[in-house]
């Protein structure tokens, strides 16, 4: 039996492009997750977990949004930006709306800086929910980092280690 963390699957397509040791954070909707790969192994002893995930993110659109208008958004509508950087919002709510997001992704580049990443040269993966808005709200635009927006990142991620952790039982089994 083998068990695999959610982001090291959501990466597994790409493993062998991927430098020797490598962060990957997975943003979704609770949590940040931070786990470094090294030579294609997670290293879970280095693992951390954030509690600033999107819906916490989405709560503070929302509180600031009543605190200066007097009026809160609809989470579709908060997803919808945060996954295109767009929707039809009038000014004063898409202002707050992209300034939260740009504060949630300076907020999440500050947890990597306080666990020992260095932004300009550590090779960075945003995989979940949170990769859109890394890309589209984040500061950094280092050619050392990556962004995986497909959703089923994850499931596909496990259907390939799956697969892989078959066909290597069959050949234990054909040679026993």
């Amino acid at each position: 039996m083998s068990v695999f963390p959610q982001c090291y699957a959501a990466v597994a397509e790409q493993l062998r492009t991927l430098p020797g040791r490598v962060a990957v954070v997975d943003i979704g909707s609770w949590t940040i997750d931070i786990m470094p790969i090294e030579n294609g192994k997670p290293n879970e002893a280095e693992c951390i977990t954030s509690q600033q995930g999107l819906i916490r993110c989405m709560r503070i659109i929302n509180e600031e949004c009543n605190r200066q208008i007097g009026q809160e958004l609809e989470e579709n509508v908060i997803q919808q930006v945060m996954a295109t950087g767009e929707a039809a919002l009038p000014d004063k709510y898409m202002n707050i709306v992209k300034e939260c997001l740009r504060d949630f992704a300076q907020k999440a580049y500050n947890t990597l800086k306080e666990h020992g990443y260095n932004l300009d040269v550590t090779p960075i993966v945003f995989v979940g929910g949170g990769a859109a808005v890394m890309r589209l709200f984040g500061s950094h635009d280092g050619g050392n980092v990556r962004y995986i927006e497909d959703i089923r990142a994850n499931a596909k991620g496990y259907e390939q280690l799956g697969r892989i952790f078959l066909a290597k039982r069959r050949n234990q089994i054909g040679q026993g």
